[in-house]
């Protein structure tokens, strides 16, 4: 006979604090004891809420501390912030003399074409 569960405030809080923390979905149904669709069914909230909560605390202290109010340690922030709320830095490449970059695009094409048509005329095929 299935185990019957009952929503609690005491579990509630205890999902969204370890949601909040990190903790992955299979050792919270662990440490409460309960299983993953009785989680998703009865605690979905807290799981979405606790994450996002601890992901707004580690940023406004990451703020703080780059607008000189705060104290903490800026790698451990960023190291949370980009595993557990997604961010992620970019490169971007700048062209400043987009003529020279179509000039050496251009090379390369003729070159491969070039490539292809000698190896046709001379018998050879790539297929």
């Amino acid at each position: 006979m299935p185990k019957i569960i009952k929503r609690n405030d005491e579990t509630a809080g205890i999902v969204k604090r370890l949601s909040g923390l990190g903790i992955n979905h299979d050792q919270i149904c662990a440490i409460v004891t309960i299983s993953k669709p009785t989680l998703y069914k009865y605690y979905q909230d807290e799981l979405n809420t606790g994450k996002a909560l601890a992901n707004a605390k580690v940023s406004e202290n990451l703020f703080k501390i780059a607008t000189g109010s705060g104290r903490g340690n800026i790698t451990a922030c960023i190291f949370w912030l980009k595993t557990q709320a997604k961010w992620k830095e970019t490169e971007v490449l700048e062209i400043n003399n987009v003529a020279d970059e179509n000039a050496k695009f251009e090379n390369i094409v003729k070159s491969i074409r070039d490539s292809k048509l000698s190896e046709k005329n001379s018998g050879k095929s790539t297929h």
